[in-house]
């Protein structure tokens, strides 16, 4: 059995922004069915604490974008899958053999679904235009 973290608005549709996801919804994945385990409230990151005022504002630092917290936050699970990632948080899951897809679909039980039956291909690249 395997466990996968599905990054979320709402606990039910998928994000656009990894980093300011409502919530990490986690899945076990066996034999082909994905079967809901928990939903993880996003205190993890600068942008879900409302600490980013923008790369531009005066002052503006990187530490925000920091992703150790956010690895941290799904370092049980196996895979990250969102709508959208940039190539920093792609490198940092990796280095802890966590693989990152990119899905195209809305809702966390289909993108579940298809992940345990095979269907969800991993992120060729980072898909992220917030930044």
């Amino acid at each position: 059995m395997m466990r996968i973290a599905i990054a979320s608005d709402d606990g039910t549709r998928i994000a656009a922004h990894t980093g300011r996801c409502a919530c990490l919804v986690i899945f076990e994945v066996a034999d082909g069915k994905a079967t809901r385990v928990d939903c993880r409230a996003n205190t993890f990151t600068g942008h879900a604490r409302g600490e980013c005022a923008g790369d531009a504002a005066p002052g503006a630092a990187h530490s925000h974008h920091a992703h150790g917290p956010l690895v941290d936050a799904v370092a049980d699970c196996q895979a990250l899958i969102t709508r959208g990632l940039g190539p920093r948080l792609v490198a940092d899951l990796a280095a802890r053999a966590i693989d990152a897809y990119v899905c195209n679909v809305d809702q966390v039980e289909e993108a579940a679904g298809r992940y345990a039956r095979g269907e969800l291909p991993r992120a060729a690249r980072p898909s992220c235009g917030c930044h």
